[in-house]
């Protein structure tokens, strides 16, 4: 393994003479086997220091504290300086929505990027690269979204990655290395686990020689993925002056191109989280201009010329509803309100019923507001209470328009959610006699 990581290390320019280097040292087999190999290859790579880093989720319980001890252990018996941070990934998931894989990732990413060090190793490998590609496959993923992990990101580094999960085992037991295994890597709950477990050893079953198959694979995308990136940058700089872009070009471009220009474009404008949808708002205003609105950022297309600038200022508003009239007017647009008798329910297809309120099941005086910080409901059928926050990363809505999103609300709590329907405790059901529904007059993109 030694030889195969070193020429990963030299073949992609990892280490530089005197770096002081963070690595990520769970107590597993991959990053304990990284952190030894790099302990005893310090100075034929030139590293001035090292320091494993340890973060503790707070998902396993004892079992955590198990693994933060064993790994300062390790790093005692190795000579490295150790550092250990505990981040609560249930309570901020549970906040953000996120799924507890996807939080993990964030938050320990933040703990790696906030000590500041020259260079930060990680021990994915190959094993991993293959497991990614699929998980990444599975959710309809890019050209450039299949090429997994990369070698070299700003200044994080994977020497491990063209090595396999077997020849790190063997390097383990060769230099009598002693590691532990998180229980989350032997069950099913997770997506990953499954395509480690059944997807990938049926493919080797299939192909013996899988590996080579995959790096060929990997290979023919990376120098494709190249091309377009090359082409993209060409397009861009013919459009692209100070903060605007001209489009005459972006429009007679082939789709794919101009999909991976548009993608180049939001990050240019700070845009990090950027989905599918995103990118074919924009090109919508491309191809027919108006405008839309992205994470914080309003995009107008006119006259041939794609500009940014700062989204609307929408300002805390709540206005009272003395009685369900026809309309009401607020300063994140106009709503109407329609009535339903009990003949009327009867004639009505109860798929629309989540959005029906039941006027009876109203305690106090109704309100319609905007959205406020802790904000929560249990919407109809739903089955736990949920954050507003979390709903609204459910559902990827820009993070500009959910000031926009509005709340009816009685004196017992959220009554009704633009976009998302009516709350448990107001919906209609047999023995309702009236109900209203609220709906907005306009789109919500619109100015």
């Amino acid at each position: 393994m030694t030889d195969k990581v070193i020429e990963t290390v030299k073949k992609h320019n990892m280490i530089f003479n005197g770096d002081k280097i963070g690595v990520g040292v769970s107590g597993g087999a991959d990053s304990v086997s990284l952190l030894h190999f790099l302990v005893k290859n310090k100075t034929l790579l030139g590293i001035e220091s090292i320091t494993a880093v340890h973060v503790n989720h707070m998902i396993r319980g004892e079992e955590a504290d198990r693994d933060m001890l064993f790994t300062k252990k390790i790093c005692e018996d190795l000579g490295v300086a150790f550092k250990s941070v505990t981040v609560d990934v249930p309570k901020e998931a549970e906040k953000t929505g996120e799924s507890l894989e996807t939080c993990a990732r964030r938050l320990r990413y933040s703990v790696f990027e906030s000590f500041g060090f020259d260079k930060f190793a990680t021990a994915h490998n190959l094993n991993d690269r293959m497991e990614t590609f699929f998980f990444n496959l599975s959710r309809g993923s890019s050209v450039s979204g299949l090429l997994s992990i990369p070698y070299v990101r700003d200044n994080y580094i994977r020497p491990l990655l063209d090595t396999t999960r077997g020849e790190i085992e063997e390097y383990l037991t060769e230099n009598g290395l002693t590691y532990i295994t998180d229980s989350t890597n032997t069950c099913d709950d997770y997506t990953r686990n499954k395509i480690r477990h059944y997807l990938i050893p049926q493919l080797f079953e299939f192909n013996p020689s899988f590996q080579k198959a995959f790096l060929k694979c990997e290979s023919s995308l990376e120098l494709e993925n190249a091309y377009i990136k090359e082409e993209t940058e060409k397009l861009l700089n013919e459009c692209r002056k100070d903060n605007i872009y001209y489009i005459e070009n972006l429009k007679n471009a082939h789709e794919a191109l101009r999909f991976r220009a548009i993608s180049k474009i939001l990050k240019e404008q700070g845009v990090n989280s950027i989905s599918r949808e995103h990118i074919k708002l924009l090109d919508h205003i491309i191809l027919h201009g108006g405008r839309a609105y992205v994470s914080g950022n309003t995009a107008r297309c006119e006259r041939g010329v794609l500009s940014f600038g700062e989204a609307e200022n929408i300002p805390d508003f709540c206005v009272l509803l003395d009685n369900f009239t026809d309309s009401v007017k607020t300063p994140c647009g106009e709503f109407k309100i329609l009535n339903f008798s009990k003949k009327d329910l009867q004639n009505i297809h109860k798929h629309t019923f989540n959005n029906l309120i039941d006027c009876d099941k109203i305690i106090g005086r109704l309100k319609i507001r905007s959205r406020s910080q802790g904000d929560s409901v249990k919407l109809y059928k739903r089955k736990v209470t949920k954050t507003l926050k979390g709903l609204f990363n459910e559902k990827k809505i820009p993070v500009s328009l959910r000031r926009k999103i509005a709340i009816l609300e009685d004196s017992e709590g959220i009554v009704w959610l633009e976009g998302f329907g009516v709350s448990e405790r107001c919906s209609v059901s047999s023995d309702t006699d009236r109900a209203i529904e609220i709906t907005r007059t306009g789109d919500l993109n619109e100015k």
